[in-house]
């Protein structure tokens, strides 16, 4: 096995490469895929879909649980779920052919398909990684809840003694079992973060894998993930700021908009001008950009993990 290397994972996704544009061109390809996607759900389904929304409108305003009729949707936003399923089926194996187009170029120099994009075994191999997540999750959901059950039984049968500094001294723990129930959720997550990274770069499914990968790298991963969020909290606030300033622009459309003389037909006038819904559009592209630049990083930080596996022996590829 090779000497254990600096993993330097936190920029790796614009680490110069042979060719360049390949993230770019499948991102923009992922792109206006999923904007197809929903174009044909919405004009397959707009009568539903604008009933939901007025529905929801309804719901707002006149909000009353024990009102059957305004709690029911209407029957054409019901009629939605199998199309509903069918999107959320398409989205999710769209992400799993992106991000399989990401790893399997940075990881393996290699493209296939449109622009990356390709419906092959790389890309099922993703897809399947994402139902070991959610059943991951369930599980994590069904032993937290375990815990709590127990948790709550311990407080009223230290109740039931009548000795108060049981209760207090169960109740000084709840904050304590809390942090050490994050703290688990985080070490699993970060251990198992590459599992789609591994399966690529193993060239099979090899989700737990990803446990062999992050052996030794935990902390540095660890430091990689909290850095990039960190930076792309600040871009997201910093650009919330902008669009708060663009509203308020504009010979102070903002406050004339809050006026409550003002009507919701006029205040949406104001909101939907030129000089405030320009700067507001121009902004949220940025936020966009930056979504995305955050994604492909955090691919980055896993596809780096699985090459630096590979490299030092821990994985190798499938015959």
């Amino acid at each position: 096995m090779a000497d254990k290397q600096a993993l330097n994972a936190t920029f790796f996704v614009f680490q110069k490469r042979e060719r360049g544009g390949v993230l770019l061109g499948a991102t923009l390809a992922y792109l206006v895929l999923v904007f197809a996607i929903f174009g044909v759900f919405a004009a397959l389904n707009w009568c539903g879909v604008t009933e939901y929304y007025a529905w929801i409108a309804t719901m707002s305003q006149n909000y009353d649980p024990t009102n059957a009729t305004t709690m029911t949707p209407p029957a054409s936003v019901m009629a939605l779920a199998p199309a509903y399923f069918l999107l959320t089926f398409a989205s999710y194996i769209l992400l799993a052919a992106y991000e399989a187009a990401c790893l399997r170029w940075m990881i393996r120099g290699e493209t296939k398909g449109l622009f990356g994009l390709s419906l092959g075994a790389d890309t099922w191999r993703v897809y399947a990684g994402y139902w070991m997540w959610f059943l991951l999750l369930v599980a994590a959901y069904i032993v937290c809840g375990i815990i709590a059950v127990v948790f709550l039984g311990s407080i009223f049968a230290a109740g039931s003694t009548g000795d108060p500094s049981a209760v207090t001294s169960i109740g000084f723990a709840a904050p304590v079992l809390f942090l050490v129930a994050l703290l688990a959720l985080a070490f699993f997550a970060v251990r198992l973060a590459p599992a789609a990274a591994t399966s690529i770069a193993r060239k099979k499914f090899a989700f737990f894998d990803a446990w062999t990968v992050t052996k030794g790298r935990f902390w540095a991963l660890l430091g990689s993930f909290v850095m990039l969020w960190l930076m792309y909290f600040v871009a997201v606030v910093l650009l919330t700021f902008g669009i708060v300033a663009a509203i308020g622009a504009g010979a102070g459309a903002g406050t004339q908009a809050l006026d409550p003389n003002v009507s919701p037909e006029q205040a949406m006038a104001i909101f939907t001008s030129p000089q405030v819904l320009g700067p507001v559009l121009a902004i949220y592209a940025l936020i966009l950009v930056a979504a995305f630049v955050w994604v492909l990083a955090l691919f980055g930080i896993n596809a780096r993990a699985a090459q630096a596996a590979l490299e030092e022996g821990k994985i190798t590829p499938a015959a």
